[in-house]
């Protein structure tokens, strides 16, 4: 079943998109980046952060990847303290800080390539019993 149906034919008074049956509006340029310490990423719409920090309520860490302007969002029962320090495993959504961690706003293309790296550049390998694990290392 088509959502949209869209007819061009050169004609400004009939040309356009007859609405069939729409479900939900996904803006592209309103979203955050999803990545997780074992290196996936995804993107998340406007809707979808907005689920993930219901669910978060109250198990929130919010921090800045260094002196970045990117803030990430994760799961506060999922840091582990080990002796030499405070590591994440997990996955992280991201947003960026516009008014000194007063308002986050979504990411554009260029944000999103330079939140991965900056996450990326935080991870570390921890091992236990022969296992090796991503880790991100929080501050």
């Amino acid at each position: 079943m088509k959502a949209l149906e869209v007819n061009i034919e050169l004609d400004p008074v009939n040309d356009g998109a007859s609405i069939i049956n729409i479900k939900e509006v996904k803006e592209k340029r309103l979203r955050a980046l999803i990545i997780s310490t074992d290196g996936q990423r995804r993107i998340a719409s406007f809707y979808e952060v907005g689920e993930i920090f219901s669910k978060l309520s109250g198990t929130s860490h919010g921090e800045f990847m260094g002196k970045t302007p990117y803030m990430m969002i994760i799961n506060a029962d999922k840091i582990i303290k080990l002796e030499t320090g405070y590591y994440f495993i997990g996955s992280a959504i991201i947003l960026k800080d516009e008014g000194n961690g007063k308002r986050l706003e979504y990411l554009t293309d260029e944000d999103i390539e330079k939140a991965e790296a900056e996450f990326k550049s935080r991870l570390v390998t921890l091992t236990a019993y022969g296992q090796e694990f991503s880790a991100y290392e929080l501050i």
